[in-house]
């Protein structure tokens, strides 16, 4: 492989390297192959199966016994596929709130807290931005109000049934 710098051919070794892209800079990537020109220091990582990298990221990140970092909320939210605006409606929260979780200004609450490792665990990322039926769930109802739900059991399985 040539540099697209100079044109020198890369010399490869596999190195251990900090993972930066993600936001996170805990992450350190062990052995990967790292190409670098000798006569202009360009460099260069090749890391195979990236979506897979970021959920292996995504779920050790939710199984850590401490709270979410800021910067572990900005990544997971990411990971999820979600603008700013999009995880705090679906969290309950104020977007003012998430800036300030994600920037570590304010720490995100216990429950806050599960409820985004829920969602991580539960969730396949998005990447079309068409779900929007948490969106839809009134702030503050006047009465909580029971959901019918007529369910029905046939070969396929269990599934509702319009009343």
């Amino acid at each position: 492989m040539k540099c697209v710098e100079c044109g020198t051919a890369m010399v490869t070794k596999r190195e251990n390297r900090r993972y930066e892209a993600g936001g996170l800079p805990h992450v350190v990537l062990l052995g990967v192959e790292v190409r670098r020109c000798p006569t202009c220091g360009a460099e260069e990582m090749a890391i195979p199966r990236i979506e897979e990298l970021h959920r292996v990221i995504a779920q050790a990140l939710i199984r850590k016994p401490a709270r979410l970092a800021g910067s572990e909320i900005r990544y997971l939210r990411k990971y999820l596929g979600w603008s700013s605006m999009d995880f705090a409606s679906r969290m309950g929260a104020a977007r003012e709130t998430v800036s300030r979780w994600e920037g570590g200004a304010s720490p995100i609450g216990t429950q806050a807290d599960r409820l985004l490792r829920l969602l991580v665990a539960s969730t396949a990322p998005v990447k079309d931005y068409s779900s929007e039926d948490l969106l839809q769930i009134k702030e503050r109802p006047t009465a909580p109000t029971p959901a019918r739900l007529n369910l029905m059991a046939d070969k396929r399985g269990w599934h509702s049934k319009a009343a």
